[in-house]
């Protein structure tokens, strides 16, 4: 029985400038909402895009992954490995995070970036008590699926229950909704909110 009053973290996925609002405000609600207490943590996980550093999200990574306290002999090889990476990747285009989600704020949730899921899974092992892990973001079946934050890699996380909601979620123009009621993978646990099958 999964219970969604468990601690969760919440992953904010490619929600980019150009789309439609109306999904980003609806996860702003939800993050604002007495229902989603339980979400403790929220990750901005937006890629192909060079956002301003001076946010929440950005200084809780670098407090996090960059303190002098914290240096790990793993986390130094992790970052340098993620350094080179990303020096030699250039996307071809640039994306732009929604400025909603960027400069939101909520002084009850712990914000911060990640896009690497090593990352997380450092997060998860310094915060074991997190059970949940929501996805939220735009196009379904690409990159809230595909992304290395994606649910496709969260499934090699173990101890975790991997959640949705569907008015969270971003359609890409000229595409359906997913119908998750008919996919054999994802299951109700409340009216709105789905767990993924493990």
């Amino acid at each position: 029985m999964i219970d969604i009053n468990a601690p969760s973290i919440a992953i904010l996925i490619d929600f980019w400038e150009r789309s439609n609002r109306t999904k980003g405000q609806n996860l702003l609600d939800f993050l604002n909402d007495s229902k989603s207490n339980s979400i403790e943590t929220v990750v901005l996980a937006s890629y192909n895009c060079y956002e301003e550093k001076n946010t929440i999200w950005h200084w809780n990574y670098n407090n996090t992954f960059n303190s002098t306290n914290k240096r790990t002999r793993t986390l130094i090889d992790l970052h340098f490995m993620q350094k080179y990476f990303n020096e030699n990747y250039h996307p071809h285009k640039v994306e732009h995070t929604d400025p909603a989600i960027l400069n939101y704020v909520n002084p009850n949730k712990f914000q911060i970036a990640m896009l690497c899921g090593w990352e997380l899974e450092y997060y998860l092992s310094i915060n074991p008590h997190i059970k949940n892990v929501y996805v939220f973001g735009q196009a379904w079946e690409m990159c809230v699926k595909n992304r290395p934050l994606g649910y496709d890699a969260l499934l090699e996380i173990p101890n975790i229950n991997i959640l949705t909601k569907l008015d969270c979620i971003r359609i890409e123009s000229g595409t359906m909704p997913p119908d998750l009621d008919i996919d054999p993978n994802w299951y109700h646990i409340t009216d709105d909110i789905f767990c993924h099958r493990r």
